[in-house]
């Protein structure tokens, strides 16, 4: 048997080791919210993990996959592409995938030692973020009670980032990582809640690609059929968060926008929203005599859009309490994005601005939820014109409608 030949074309090992890694200066601007082992809990040993940072970027990634089209994006909607791009890219995710690895390579470093982080823990109620934090509230478990958040805003940590030789030849694939690490540095966070603006992270330098660093605009995310409203910056990116949920809390539910007047001060009036007179019908009974359903819009469910599960609590009409689930899953993730952006600098001082980014939605419109064991609309084409904070914000669902009164 003759002896067989090595490949002379087998690259040097030091090769396969030499990338190039690419460092990004991050620090959080909100507090962060859980991100360990417990979702709700802070590991202050390891409090900024790679793999939320993947799912991150996965996710940002799907999104201008699905909805951006130009010379780095062109997959014309075809999923089963997507897909098969997206584990091509980032690796895969169970046993149906060929088990590819990842071909961007991240690493977290410079982030404060334990010893510091302890420092900066907080009880959630001195946040002034109780619409965020609702689950520290509800918490039953002794063991986890209460709820610490870690305020290291003004931290600066490292997130660096390689590409493999394969990826290294490739500019289409090797921007659209760059494109997906810029919309993260606008709209991302680590951690719980990141929706809702917990743990929102700002990039401040990338050498090698300062994109990263870019403010999105507007006209950048419509290009992912997204839209992006905000209001005046200010230099305190923790009241910038507190400006854009309360403009969503007042919005579902505050006196005369999410509910009417009531007639004395400890007692709210009804709300201008179908949900608790759609519970009265469906329940029929255990209801206030005085709360006679009436609204016009019927049994569906609008502020389901904003997310799912959705909790009904009624304080004296206990019979009624329930909880909206979607009719597939356990949630749904909301389409909307609160949260402080960097706006620029004044004065030598960063300023952010309070900003609500609406993802791609129209899918959910058509969707329905499961109340009772039975399945209900979330919205109806017509119903807008019969429910007051949709009709007098001159839009076609809750959602659009909250874009405009969230810049009021």
């Amino acid at each position: 048997m003759a002896i067989r030949k090595p490949n002379q074309n087998i690259p040097d090992i030091d090769d396969i080791y030499a990338i190039k890694w690419h460092s990004m200066s991050c620090e959080l601007v909100t507090p962060l919210y859980g991100g360990g082992v417990k979702s709700s809990v802070v590991d202050l040993s390891m409090p900024i993990r790679v793999s939320s940072i993947r799912g991150q970027l996965r996710f940002w990634w799907r999104l201008l996959a699905k909805h951006k089209k130009d010379e780095n994006w062109d997959f014309k909607g075809d999923l089963k592409s997507i897909q098969n791009a997206e584990f091509a890219l980032w690796g895969g995710q169970g046993d149906d995938d060929g088990g590819r690895a990842s071909q961007v390579f991240l690493k977290v470093s410079d982030v404060p030692k334990e010893a510091v982080l302890k420092n900066y823990l907080k009880l959630y109620d001195d946040l002034r973020l109780q619409y965020v934090l609702f689950p520290a509230a509800n918490e039953t478990d002794p063991e986890l009670k209460p709820h610490k958040l870690l305020d290291i805003k003004g931290i600066i940590w490292t997130l660096s980032f390689a590409f493999s030789h394969q990826l290294e030849k490739d500019e289409v694939r090797k921007q659209q990582v760059i494109e997906t690490l810029q919309w993260w540095a606008n709209f991302g966070g680590i951690g719980f809640r990141t929706r809702k603006g917990m743990g929102a992270i700002h990039v401040s330098a990338c050498q090698d690609y300062p994109q990263i660093t870019h403010v999105l605009t507007k006209d950048d995310v419509k290009q992912a059929n997204c839209q992006l409203v905000q209001r005046q910056a200010t230099s305190d990116s923790l009241q910038a968060l507190r400006t854009a949920i309360e403009k969503l809390s007042a919005f579902r539910q505050a006196p005369n926008m999410g509910r009417n007047i009531g007639n004395q001060p400890n007692r709210p009036g009804r709300s201008r929203w179908p949900e608790p007179d759609a519970m009265r019908r469906i329940v029929g009974r255990g209801y206030d005599a005085n709360h006679q359903p009436e609204h016009p819009a019927g049994n569906i469910f609008p502020r389901a859009l904003f997310g799912l599960p959705v909790l009904l609590h009624f304080p004296k009409e206990k019979v009624l309490n329930t909880t909206v689930e979607p009719t597939q899953g356990e949630r749904l993730a909301s389409p909307l994005i609160l949260r402080p952006q960097f706006s620029a600098e004044k004065n030598q001082v960063k300023q952010w601005a309070p900003i609500a980014l609406l993802l791609p939605h129209q899918h959910i419109l058509d969707m329905q939820v499961t109340v009772n064991r039975q399945q209900y609309s979330i919205w109806q084409q017509r119903a807008a014109e019969k429910i007051r904070p949709v009709n007098e914000n001159g839009a076609e669902n809750p959602l659009q409608a909250f874009l405009k009164y969230f810049v009021q």
